[in-house]
């Protein structure tokens, strides 16, 4: 019935909305408004917010502050961690007020929560303060829920003038002795960048490689990481950042830019990113006896491939061979570009099966086969192999001394969502089983 219910509902329906907004009310007074005795950072975006989230979180802790955790990965209080089960970026809000009780419990100043655009839209944030927000990037994504950009950067906004509201009633008493300011930060080259600034604040930090209040100057890059000038105000200092990729730097920046609003200075901000492991499931290599690694990640949208493989690229030294798929009940517009856009950087191509949840997988990767066709021939550089594992294979079986492998879509995912319920699946250790297999 229930699920009847949501599918002849809109998303934005008036009553949808005041039961949403009424579930945000009932779990936020249930556990007493824990979120109002910490300094709460809100994290949201398309691409980069767990990565960012992360950064966040390791540079506070590694300065000695009491940090908390909510990511679509895992949940952390004071350096305990575990594993996020519920494939969610952001909880429910019984969920996620009884996390913040838990934090209040153990004197957790931070509280770092990776905001999505569902989330923030049906309320499941409602009630919490929130101090500073950052926004990594708003691109295609969430249409079939949102239906345009606009009113997905809209949903976005909501973080943000939850700021505006709670920096016009002034500091919280819980809060007064906890080094902060109200602030947002921003990234300059985005698109709605302009949108988003115009809103009430304080204090706006904006950034960007070699663009913005917070820069990252004299960038070089490597298949490690990168090396840049952290700039800010009238300072500058040396980083060296261990994950790669120009999506890391922006990703680096905002992190930094709310440590900045933290209290942080540039150094303690140096020591937190040059000591980043980086985040499971995201750009996480796997080499192999024979030569070859295979790089896991969680890339979801047509930008989110379109960074990673620019960044691979160019430090690959033999071919570049790419597993794509798409996930089902999920915006269908982007199935074509995804498979374009991977066939466009790789050497080889495989189209398989990822989560279908209630879809056709078939239809699924048609369209991404679709987008694919257009770059490459089908049986010569372009291959459909509907079973993921048997994708891997292929791919592992074929790979040369040199080759980089990439599988995206499921990141540090324990399960699949299949037509016939959840299936168990980490695609770390299925590439780690397949390469022992064939080495």
């Amino acid at each position: 019935m229930l699920n009847y219910l949501r599918k002849i509902i809109s998303y934005d329906n008036p009553i949808r909305m005041f039961w949403h907004r009424l579930k945000g009310f009932i779990a936020a007074a249930r556990y007493g408004f824990p979120g109002r005795k910490m300094v709460v950072i809100g994290i949201t975006g398309t691409n980069g917010k767990t990565t960012t989230t992360h950064m966040l979180e390791h540079i506070l802790s590694s300065a000695g502050r009491k940090v908390a955790m909510i990511s679509t990965v895992s949940l952390s209080i004071n350096g305990k961690v575990k594993p996020n089960k519920s494939k969610k970026t952001t909880l429910s809000p019984f969920l996620t007020q009884k996390f913040l009780k838990e934090c209040s419990k153990r004197g957790v100043e931070y509280a770092v929560i990776e905001a999505s655009s569902h989330a923030l839209h049906q309320s499941r944030l409602w009630g919490i303060p929130f101090t500073i927000s950052a926004m990594t990037n708003i691109t295609h994504e969430h249409l079939d829920y949102h239906g345009t950009m606009q009113k997905y950067a809209d949903a976005k906004k909501i973080l943000f003038y939850t700021v505006s509201k709670n920096c016009k009633k002034g500091e919280s008493k819980w809060i007064k002795d906890i080094p902060h300011r109200h602030a947002f930060v921003l990234n300059t080259d985005d698109r709605f960048y302009n949108e988003f600034i115009d809103i009430g604040c304080p204090v706006k930090i904006s950034y960007g490689i070699e663009q913005g209040d917070l820069q990252a100057q004299k960038v070089t890059y490597s298949k490690y990481g990168s090396k840049f000038s952290l700039h800010y105000e009238n300072d500058n200092i040396g980083v060296e950042l261990p994950v790669p990729g120009g999506f890391n730097i922006e990703n680096a920046l905002a992190a930094s830019g709310a440590a900045l609003n933290c209290k942080l200075s540039l150094e303690q901000i140096k020591n937190g990113i040059e000591s980043f492991e980086g985040v499971p499931g995201r750009l996480e290599s796997i080499a192999s006896p024979k030569g070859f690694d295979v790089i896991v990640d969680f890339a979801l949208t047509p930008d989110a491939l379109d960074r990673l493989y620019k960044t691979l690229k160019p430090t690959t030294p033999n071919r570049l061979i790419g597993i794509i798929g798409s996930c089902g009940d999920r915006d269908k517009a982007k199935r074509p570009d995804m498979g374009r856009i991977v066939a466009e950087y790789t050497d080889i191509t495989i189209v398989t099966d990822e989560e279908p949840y209630s879809e056709n997988p078939m239809d699924i990767m048609g369209a991404v086969l679709e987008g694919a066709k257009m770059v490459k021939k089908l049986e010569e550089d372009l291959h459909l192999i509907e079973d993921r594992y048997e994708a891997i294979e292929f791919a592992i079986k074929g790979a040369e001394e040199g080759d980089v492998i990439v599988v995206t879509g499921m990141g540090n995912f324990t399960t699949r969502s299949m037509n016939d319920g959840p299936m168990a699946w980490d695609e770390r250790e299925v590439v780690r089983e397949i390469i022992s297999k064939h080495s």
